[in-house]
């Protein structure tokens, strides 16, 4: 299949995001489903769509570590980002200017912050989102930068085993990762 019929415009995106925000809500709110990174009891359906984004984020080119490892700032850095939660994770995506002028390119008519995208997806529901970005949100290549917002005493006791749950599954998809959680990367 072709990889443009595989990818949506970014309208479609923002549009699939907010659908997967609300419809995690809404089941979310309805059931406790207990650790949401926790795959063993749907291992099958877990790998099935790691392999199938697999092949879609294999059209993505790799990335060079001369263009992504000098970034150690979220508000610099363009491909997805990637913030860890206790039962979610935050994608935060910028969309490629559609615009090809040069004219006020990043001025008051051309915000980046405009082409910002960020949603909350489960860890099931990663391999589909990432898969399903437009072209344009890998300006570096096929790697993602995961962070978290703050260290908390309450969040050091799940953290660690949810980042290496999501590195091995990004790892399994073919995604490079640049983890910003150790105290050197921190920006």
């Amino acid at each position: 299949m072709l990889r443009a019929s595989l990818r949506f415009s970014g309208l479609r995106f923002a549009a699939l995001l907010a659908l997967a925000a609300f419809v995690s809500l809404a089941v979310g709110g309805c059931r406790n489903s207990g650790n949401a990174f926790d795959m063993s009891h749907r291992a099958a359906k877990w790998a099935a769509a790691k392999t199938s984004a697999r092949q879609d984020l294999a059209q993505i080119p790799l990335p060079l570590k001369s263009v992504y490892l000098p970034i150690n700032q979220e508000a610099q850095w363009q491909n997805p980002y990637l913030s860890i939660g206790q039962s979610m994770i935050q994608l935060r995506i910028y969309l490629p200017d559609e615009n090809a002028s040069p004219i006020d390119r990043g001025g008051l008519t051309r915000l980046r912050s405009a082409r910002k995208q960020v949603v909350n997806v489960r860890l099931a529901e990663l391999p589909q989102a990432l898969s399903s970005l437009p072209d344009g949100a890998w300006p570096y290549g096929r790697v993602v930068a995961i962070g978290r917002k703050k260290e908390t005493p309450q969040n050091r006791v799940w953290f660690p085993s949810h980042l290496e749950i999501t590195v091995r599954a990004l790892e399994d998809m073919g995604v490079v990762v640049d983890d910003w959680n150790h105290p050197a990367m921190m920006p």
